[in-house]
This record gives structure tokens, sequence and C-alpha cells, in this order.
């Protein structure tokens, strides 16, 4: 299953920048193989729309903004905040604008100190987050990368709990103790939750940002699913009951390519010059993740037999259920068997039998 293939994806809210770099010019973004262009009106608020003027088709990102107008680089054609055009300079003033002359504008909304876009009628709004719009809890913007990995290959690695003493042995995990504990996956619709604790390494870094003394410790997430491309982790430190909340959201610039974000917000408290640290730790962790995942096939498996699983992969597996529920609202989606490697084959039952042999063995 390729992002393209799936009408469904395009139904939910993604990230595509902070707030702060919707400024004074238009911005272009790709989201779902497709140009835009946001910008911020002269009302202060933040809008999107196809990056192409309907008069030439010239972007609208090489543009500027006027009077809070989008105005086209071609022959200057400026668009208000509802998208239509408010003028157009060639023309005789007292002829009346074609109703026709606007921009093909898609929602657009801020949150989180995120600018959030919808390309399609939304099934969902933007998530909510509830440790981000806590007060209790401190909100740390981290990381926003274009990632060479499909974004559901990415979710899939944060439900991937296993992976952690491996992938991660040289910053947070245990490669001694690769064993979870893990309760069950409790789904609600497209969504789910489930939690589980490993113990986990602490570098001398991770001493000073977490207050934690020894080297090792028990580490519970408590994680969910929040929407297809989005994930929340609520991890709590044992020995001090430190909360680190993880947010990761995949907006699918392209069947290949994604606009990874992350953010946390943290119930300790951390005072600003400490969040240079608490970043550091997380991006190497998340480059650990990325290093592998840009290697792996964008193409994601939603027919469970492709896989071999095991117990302790029952979360992405859960997750392979909810792409598959998605894929199958609409035709189009190419059968894992025309892209997938034979995982499935066993080489012992799936043996040619010998000649004058039986199936089952028999002479």
């Amino acid at each position: 299953m390729l992002i393209s293939e799936v009408p469904a994806f395009r139904e939910y809210w993604y990230p595509i920048g902070y707030s702060g770099d919707i400024a004074d010019e238009p911005t272009p973004f790709k989201i779902f193989g497709e140009e835009y262009v946001a910008w911020r009106g002269g009302s202060g608020a933040v809008h999107a729309a196809r990056d192409e003027c309907p008069h030439r088709h010239a972007r609208l990102s090489q543009g500027w903004l006027a009077d809070g107008c989008l105005t086209c680089p071609y022959h200057g054609w400026k668009f208000g905040e509802d998208g239509h055009c408010v003028e157009i300079p060639a023309a005789d003033p007292e002829l009346p604008i074609p109703p026709r002359a606007h921009v093909d504008k898609i929602l657009a909304a801020e949150r989180y100190g995120l600018v959030w876009v919808c390309v399609g009628m939304p099934r969902a709004g933007i998530p909510d987050l509830v440790e981000a719009d806590d007060p209790g809890y401190t909100l740390i913007h981290e990381m926003m990368d274009v990632w060479t990995a499909s974004a559901p290959r990415i979710v899939d690695n944060a439900l991937d709990v296993s992976h952690v003493a491996w992938v991660h042995r040289n910053s947070v995990g245990s490669s001694a103790n690769p064993r979870l504990e893990a309760g069950p996956v409790e789904r609600d619709g497209q969504t789910f939750r489930f939690s589980v604790t490993l113990i986990s390494q602490v570098n001398e870094q991770q001493k000073r940002n977490t207050g934690i003394t020894a080297d090792t410790t028990r580490r519970t997430t408590h994680a969910e699913l929040v929407q297809p491309l989005v994930f929340r982790g609520r991890m709590v430190y044992e020995e001090n009951g430190l909360e680190h909340v993880l947010y990761k959201t995949c907006t699918p610039i392209d069947d290949e390519h994604t606009l990874f974000c992350q953010f946390i917000a943290r119930n300790d408290d951390p005072p600003p010059e400490k969040w240079d640290s608490i970043t550091a730790v997380d991006r190497q962790v998340q480059a650990e993740d990325r290093a592998l995942l840009e290697n792996v096939n964008p193409n994601f498996p939603v027919e469970i037999s492709t896989e071999l699983h095991t117990k302790a992969d029952r979360m992405t597996l859960e997750y392979r259920r909810i792409l598959a529920e998605l894929a199958a609202e609409a035709p189009g989606v190419a059968p894992d068997s025309a892209w997938a490697k034979p995982f499935r084959r066993d080489p012992v039952r799936d043996a040619p039998v010998p000649s004058g042999a039986t199936s089952d063995g028999d002479a």
C-alpha cells in the first residue's frame, strides 16, 4: 500500500510548518504529491491553496503579499483571504471580476504552534493532544524534517517498542534487556491504546535531563494511535515519576517522502536553558530511526499474512488492520503480492512434492 493509493488519508489534518514560518511572504509546501501555498492574510489568519494562479497557472508562491492579499508574480492578480480575486491590474476597473477568478483553497488552521492543513473533507479534527493543552506541562518543539521514508512506516516504528533495545542501543535502548512487559491493545474505532514497560539506558546527558541517577531505569510508555499518521506516547519514568510525552506527526509529501514533526510535553517544568539538551537526546533517537527507515520499502503491507508476527508485534499488527480498513474503502490498492517479497513462504511446506509421492508425504 502506498499513500497515494488510499484517498482516506487525505481526510485528516497534517502540519506543514511552524506558525512562525508563515509570516510576510507566501510559503510553498507539498502534500500528497501536489503543490500548495500558505500565506497569512491581513486579518492575521493563515490560509492555504493550490500553488497555481487560475489565469496562466503561475506559481503563487513566487509572488508576494500586498495589502493582505496574495499577489501573482505573472500579471499581478490579487487574491483576498477568501481566495477570490479582488484586483486584475490589466482589466478595466469598471468591469466586474469574473467569478471563476479565484484560487483553489484548502482548509488551514493553527494549533500547538503549528500550521495544519486538510486537503479533503475532514473526517476528524486537528487531533486533541491532552498534555499539549495542559498548563501543567511544558511544550517543546523539537524537530521538523523531511525524511525519505513513507509516513506509515514512521508511525509503525513509533508503535513498535520492541525495536528500542536494538536500534537505540547507543542512546536509550538496552540490548541486555530486550524483553517487554506489555498490556492489552484497547481499540476504539480507528484509534487504539496500549501500555508497555521496558528497561531504558540512562547516559550522563539523560541523567542531567531527567534527574535519574541510575544507569538504567524502568520506563512505561502509555501509547496511543491518535489518528492514522499521528502518534502520542506518554513515557513515565518509574524512579521519579517524570513524564516525557512524545507527539509524532507524519505529513505525506508523497509516497516516499514525509515531513516528520516531533514535539514534546514535560511535567517537570524544565527551564528554557535545558531544552536544547532534552531535544538533543530525542534528535539522536530519531536519527537512529531515520537511518533505518530510509532504507525500508515505502510500500506498507496491509495483508496480515505478508509478514511474520510475534506476540511483541500486536501493537503494529493492529495498525496494519486499521490501515487495511482505510485502504478497503476505495479500489486501486495494489495487493501485497505485487510488491512484497514472499516472506510467508515456508521452505518445507512449499517444497515441490517428489515424483511418485503424494502431497502428504505417503508413498
